[in-house]
């Protein structure tokens, strides 16, 4: 089997097709690429820019930060229990981590209950944290009448049946 000059120029021609083919896909993945990075970015831009317009003084950034970083050290503790639920162990150590999970998801319910209704009450941000016996309420405002801080009160001892010495309640100034 001879390889002519018209085949080896078929062969070429194919192999050069072919890889000129593969180029232009690859300069059309790099350019979606490039443009989807874009979009990305407009949109995480315009996200930033709404909570700073939405948020007067800024905030409201304060608040978004702390419930993210309140759910993201949440989502690490569940991780944590769940992890030594999975790994077994002695049923002291299980029914501590599961005790441990169940209060912790019961906090959770709590404060955001908690938060829903102090919102209702006209405090358009509040942020509500339970922890062993005690309980931090802060909300969006200059100050606080003590008719405001009663509401608030009232709306804590019953949603979480805490003691009022152990509720806190301030501003975000």
């Amino acid at each position: 089997m001879r390889l002519t000059t018209q085949d080896l120029k078929k062969l070429l021609n194919r192999r050069t097709m072919t890889l000129f083919g593969v180029c232009l896909l690859l300069l059309a993945a790099v350019a979606a690429n490039i443009i989807m990075n874009r979009n990305e970015q407009r949109a995480a831009e315009a996200q930033t820019a709404a909570v700073s317009v939405s948020a007067p003084g800024g905030r409201g950034t304060f608040f978004d930060a702390y419930r993210s970083e309140r759910d993201s050290v949440r989502t690490q503790e569940l991780a944590y229990l769940d992890a030594i639920v999975a790994q077994g162990g002695d049923e002291s150590t299980l029914s501590d981590a599961q005790k441990q999970k169940m209060t912790l998801v019961s906090c959770m319910e709590s404060e955001l209950n908690t938060e829903n209704l102090i919102r209702a009450k006209g405090f358009e941000e509040v942020i509500v944290s339970m922890h062993n016996g005690s309980v931090n309420v802060i909300v969006d405002a200059d100050a606080l009448t003590d008719e405001q801080v009663a509401q608030i009160l009232d709306i804590v001892l019953r949603e979480t049946g805490e003691t009022a010495e152990n509720i806190k309640v301030s501003t975000a100034q």
